[in-house]
């Protein structure tokens, strides 16, 4: 591992998984930490645990992701998520990971992902100028290593099957040089604006003024006269009936709601039913027995619509008319 991009006083976070040598780490940070000086500072993290770590907001400068040898740890949206809040604004992360250099087929195995997808992966995150700086293919001894970490039994028949298929990409990636809510002012058009009223103006100077007409010579000495109030007033154009006004059928000036108020006023009610006892008439309701047509007696064919003897059979006029047979006795016997 190399530190070629520290300066001093920046502070820098290493993940690396619990596997990693334990003396390699040490002389890893010592000689970063002299890099940094005394006003940087460097700290590690577990890979494993390092999405739910208490690690504070906008506090590294620099953070290098499983770039100890062997690892095959695999980085997750969420460690990305969790990269972006904690690099300050401008901040730099690296990163390595096992990836594949040709698909595989038929054969289950961990690793799934190629360069490609990582380098989608960190821009979803929400990292700037991601760069794949290099894809190193990984020997057999490393690979050994691997299907070691990864719980293997049979090795060397893994090696000999997967050899020249795995690679370690090493990627580079930037956070945006702002925090997520900071708030800057916008100026749209200022300086478009300017640009545009000079070129207005220079328009206008261009254009003759012998062209111009004389705004002032339009107007004669009555249009400069200030009107008086009483010119001001709307004439009253009501029609005169019988040395009146009367409102006009689309009045706008209240004098019809007047003239309403006025005739309601004059109204007088008069209450003439005290004079007058409750008079009984007695109507008949049953149909009079004689005919203006004169065709009663003759039977239905020569009755008029509102015929009280409609329904019932010929006869002759002044005979009383009787029902016999069935129609003479009553429906229900007792």
């Amino acid at each position: 591992m190399t530190f070629d991009l520290l300066s001093r006083g920046e502070n820098v976070l290493f993940v690396a998984p619990a596997t990693v040598d334990q003396s390699t780490f040490i002389q890893v940070k010592s000689s970063a930490q002299d890099q940094v000086g005394a006003e940087g500072q460097t700290a590690f993290e577990v890979f494993d645990r390092v999405a739910e770590a208490p690690l504070n907001k906008s506090s590294f400068n620099v953070i290098y992701s499983n770039l100890f040898s062997p690892s095959v740890s695999i980085h997750t949206p969420s460690i990305f998520s969790r990269y972006l809040n904690t690099l300050s604004a401008d901040g730099r992360l690296i990163l390595e990971e096992v990836v594949l250099l040709d698909d595989l087929a038929n054969t289950v195995c961990p690793i799934t992902r190629k360069s490609s997808d990582l380098e989608s992966l960190l821009k979803l995150a929400g990292f700037v100028d991601v760069t794949v700086k290099n894809v190193a293919p990984v020997s057999d001894e490393t690979l050994a290593a691997h299907f070691g970490l990864w719980g293997a039994t049979n090795i060397e028949q893994g090696v000999s099957r997967l050899s020249g298929k795995f690679g370690i990409a090493h990627i580079e990636a930037k956070k945006p040089a702002y925090e997520v809510g900071q708030k800057i002012s916008l100026r749209f058009g200022s300086k478009k604006k300017a640009a545009t009223n000079n070129n207005k103006k220079a328009l206008w100077a261009t254009v003759p003024t012998d062209d111009l007409e004389d705004e002032d010579a339009l107007l004669d000495e009555s249009d400069k006269v200030k009107p008086s109030k009483e010119s001001l007033t709307r004439p009253d154009d009501c029609e005169l009936t019988d040395g009146k006004r009367k409102a006009c059928k689309n009045c706008t000036c209240g004098r019809a709601e007047e003239e309403e108020m006025e005739a309601q006023n004059n109204v007088v009610s008069l209450d003439l039913m005290d004079d007058f006892e409750d008079e009984i008439v007695e109507v008949d309701p049953t149909p009079k027995k004689t005919d203006g047509c004169g065709s009663c007696a003759l039977g239905d064919a020569f009755r008029c619509s509102t015929c009280p003897y409609l329904g019932m059979p010929a006869f002759s006029a002044g005979e009383k008319i009787a029902l016999g047979g069935m129609f003479a006795q009553d429906d229900i016997e007792f």
